[in-house]
């Protein structure tokens, strides 16, 4: 894997972990989540997992089935070098 690939990666798994999260402390569930949006539960679950490279527009309609900010979901942890050249 090329070190882009690994920095794309980063980034998906970290964005993944971030839905879990705010999904989790609304108490809503993958299917919850899947219902809201019109879409798969599988598809939640890939996303969650930095398995699905998706598009913004999928990111922005997660965001407001979260009920949250866009940049709630792309918050990145300190430690993490996904964004650096």
């Amino acid at each position: 894997m090329s070190i882009e690939e690994e920095k794309k990666k980063s980034l998906l798994l970290t964005i993944g972990e971030n839905i879990r999260r705010i999904r989790k402390s609304k108490d809503l569930t993958q299917a919850d989540l899947a219902f809201k949006l019109n879409a798969d539960t599988s598809k939640i679950g890939r996303t969650e997992r930095g398995e699905y490279d998706f598009k913004i527009s999928s990111l922005l309609a997660i965001a407001k089935g979260l009920d949250v900010n866009i940049c709630d979901l792309i918050i990145l942890k300190s430690s993490n070098n996904a964004l650096k050249p």
